[in-house]
């Protein structure tokens, strides 16, 4: 005797989700589309010039050290600013490296000065105009930062 398979609803092909459920769906993706197109054609939170927040700015050189340190000098007198010993200053080195690369495939060199912007807020901004990149600091924590922030102070022993 031959008994006919019981249908299991979960494997039906039957199934569909409902309507309304879908147009929901539909709706909530078109409306996140059309608020980011808005918001990305009217500039609506975005700050296009931050420059004009900057409240001090201070030029810089980076160079690597023989014995694999990281200075920081000043590009007007060649002072020091600051030096970071081998194997220290891990988001400075890593910063700056990440910088050079762009300057190497465009052929610039190590001479342009940086500049490091504190802005209004106190965010702080490294800048390399030589090829117009830029980098938030803050973006990657207050230790991260610090490191680049302690650097106005330093250049104001430097220069006495």
């Amino acid at each position: 005797m031959t008994h006919a398979p019981i249908p299991n609803p979960a494997h039906s092909h039957d199934l569909h989700p409902p309507r309304g459920l879908l147009m929901a769906c539909g709706a909530l993706i078109l409306l996140a589309v059309i608020g980011v197109g808005a918001t990305r054609l009217s500039g609506a939170g975005h700050v296009t010039d931050w420059r004009s927040l900057s409240v001090a700015a201070l030029p810089l050189v980076f160079e690597d050290g023989a014995d694999g340190s990281v200075i920081a000098r000043s590009p007007d007198t060649g002072a020091i600013v600051h030096a970071w010993a081998p194997e220290t200053g891990g988001f400075v080195r890593t910063s700056m490296r990440s910088l050079a690369v762009t300057r190497k495939g465009m052929g610039i060199g190590a001479e342009p000065a940086f500049i490091l912007h504190r802005t209004a807020n106190d965010k702080l901004i490294l800048e390399d105009p030589a090829t117009g990149e830029w980098v938030s600091l803050d973006a990657f924590g207050g230790d991260n930062a610090g490191q680049f922030a302690n650097l106005f102070e330093d250049a104001k022993g430097a220069a006495q």
